[in-house]
């Protein structure tokens, strides 16, 4: 499996606690047993029609990207729509795999390495960048909910 780069804080909480738990997420669902259904009522074989795997990660960035987004327009940072499209990049590969029948038991290397190399791509390209502005700018501190700023 591709690695999972560590050390690449942002700055920003919202973006580096969410990284932090994807790397924490794909670390285990990939193991045997976890979070497969596993076939009708969660018993016998994998039907292979719904990964309840990857669908676990969908819900995960689903959510984590969704207050990113809310951050970023909150700030009134310029690259907002851009960062959020790559976002949604990545919702768009992980959907196509899971109509595709892809089964994270079965190719569990490919859709972790199609996160980890997006991970780490984003990171570099998307993330940094934003908490370069937003910390330079200290204009995560102006937002209504808790400070966003170490």
């Amino acid at each position: 499996m591709a690695p999972l780069t560590q050390g690449l804080e942002t700055g920003v909480p919202v973006i580096d606690a969410a990284n932090d738990g994807l790397r924490f997420l794909l670390g285990r669902v990939f193991e045997p047993g976890v979070e497969c259904r596993r076939g009708p009522g969660g018993k016998g074989d994998c039907t292979y029609q719904c990964c309840s795997r990857i669908e676990a990660i969908l819900r995960y960035i689903g959510r984590n990207f969704a207050k990113q987004e809310q951050v970023m327009t909150e700030a009134a940072y310029p690259e907002a729509g851009r960062h959020g499209d790559d976002h949604a990049s990545l919702v768009d590969r992980l959907t196509v795999m899971l109509r595709a029948e892809v089964c994270a038991e079965r190719e569990g290397n490919r859709v972790h390495d199609l996160i980890a190399h997006w991970m780490n791509d984003h990171a570099k390209r998307c993330d940094t960048p934003f908490g370069r502005w937003a910390v330079t700018r200290r204009v995560l501190g102006r937002i209504s909910d808790p400070p966003l700023i170490r």
